[in-house]
């Protein structure tokens, strides 16, 4: 009886072991802009190595995901490429934002394109369908196909501001497109633009079609363009697009990457957000090609 008491005990100890092992495994999940995307699995997995018992589910989707994930309670964190407004203040009145690295947006176009620079203005037209060939800028004697990041991303939101445009999409599925205006006209330009909303299959198309523009974050552009020397970064306004200019906050066309939160962090969201903003975390945004932010 004494060997089955001991036994018993034994067993129980081992169930109590197990339960708490269930409970204090973690789940994080988060969805959003996939350029912020890339830095929160980078850090979650090295994060995973010092916890355990935190597994992550990293989702994308584009910032209104982030948005619609914290407001429907299904998403413990929040990815959005671009500041914080005061609209969305008004979606989620304690939400809480978290600058983990900066981007910046490049114009590019392929390496056999002799254009090395443009302008603001530029960049107006050829949008909105004013300048249609290559050759009015100082280019080779071809049309200029467009490309567009897509309806409702963050990267397009940042474009469209800067260059004082506003756009719209056209047609149906999978043929979509985007024209574009300058704010204030009354009609959009006849020109579309193709909507690829990945930058890597952006990149991909542009290394194969000398004569297509792109707009795309500055940090994999400029990697790919060292690297294979088959797409260039255009000067804008005769400032280079290179890391090193949106750090030093030269380059106009830059942004926040941001985590966000409903309502102050708490547990393990919050040691993973103060992880990715330590030197460590930060290291991590580097080797990703975006820009640091101060460690704490």
């Amino acid at each position: 009886m004494k060997k089955i008491g001991m036994l018993v005990l034994f067993v129980s100890a081992l169930f109590m072991i197990s339960v708490a092992g269930v409970q204090a495994a973690e789940k994080i999940t988060t969805a959003g802009s996939n350029t912020v995307r890339a830095v929160v699995a980078g850090a979650a997995q090295a994060f995973k190595k010092t916890h355990p018992d935190v597994s992550f589910v990293v989702g994308g989707g584009g910032t209104p995901k982030a948005f619609e994930g914290l407001m429907a309670g299904e998403i413990d964190l929040g990815q959005m490429s671009r500041p914080l407004k005061e609209k969305d203040m008004k979606k989620i009145p304690d939400l809480m934002a978290f600058t983990i690295a900066m981007d910046g947006i490049a114009v590019l176009v392929n390496s056999d394109n002799p254009v090395t620079a443009i302008t603001k203005e530029q960049i107006q037209d050829i949008y909105t369908g004013k300048i249609t060939n290559w050759k009015e800028i100082g280019g080779n004697d071809a049309p200029i196909i467009l490309i567009s990041k897509g309806e409702g991303r963050s990267t397009t939101e940042l474009f469209l501001k800067y260059f004082g445009m506003e756009a719209e999409g056209v047609g149906e599925e999978p043929q979509r497109m985007m024209v574009h205006k300058k704010k204030g006209d009354s009609a959009f330009g006849t020109a579309k633009a193709q909507m690829i909303i990945k930058t890597k299959a952006a990149l991909g198309f542009l290394s194969t079609k000398k004569n297509a523009i792109i707009y795309v974050s500055l940090g994999p552009a400029q990697k790919l363009a060292e690297k294979s020397g088959r797409v260039r970064l255009l000067d804008l306004d005769g400032i280079p697009a290179t890391i090193e200019n949106v750090s030093n906050e030269i380059y106009p066309l830059r942004r926040p990457l941001n985590v966000i939160t409903k309502g102050q962090p708490q547990g393990s969201v919050k040691e993973f957000i103060d992880f990715m903003l330590s030197e460590e975390g930060q290291n991590i945004v580097e080797s990703l090609d975006f820009i640091k932010v101060a460690a704490r």
